[in-house]
């Protein structure tokens, strides 16, 4: 079985921490929140300054914040930070021209690809940060 890209749950993570304390943390703090390397999590976090989600601050207090409020961060914005693959990959063994199937499973793969790929998008543009914070909170009340 395929390994599974977790950056993703990652960064959700890390933002949401920031978010329900509104505040600045280190990134071995956060990394501790998520209880993975802080190596990792410090490259998710470098992602997610660069698509400017995250902020960060240097000195003795410094850290990483969030750049825009809660509200206004998608799980899309996240997602698109990380450059993450598609839901599936089509593989690219050489089409057997006798065979139906062969000829034809590519493209009508690449449809369904797409059509997934969209309908990740639109439940990820519709949930905000804000909104995982709140699930959070209702959860652990």
């Amino acid at each position: 079985m395929s390994s599974v890209n977790t950056q993703f749950s990652i960064a959700v993570h890390v933002l949401a921490a920031i978010a329900h304390h509104d505040g600045v943390f280190a990134s071995e703090i956060l990394a501790g929140s998520v209880n993975a390397n802080p190596v990792f999590v410090k490259r998710i976090l470098v992602k997610l300054s660069k698509a400017k989600l995250a902020k960060t601050t240097v000195g003795k207090s410094g850290g990483y914040g969030l750049a825009r409020s809660p509200e206004n961060i998608s799980l899309l914005d996240i997602y698109s930070a990380l450059s993450p693959p598609d839901a599936f990959a089509i593989h690219t063994y050489p089409i057997r021209k006798e065979c139906i199937v062969s000829t034809n499973i590519k493209e009508v793969m690449s449809d369904v690809l797409v059509c997934t790929q969209e309908a990740v998008y639109r439940e990820l543009r519709q949930t905000t940060l804000a909104d995982v914070v709140s699930k959070i909170r209702a959860k652990s009340a």
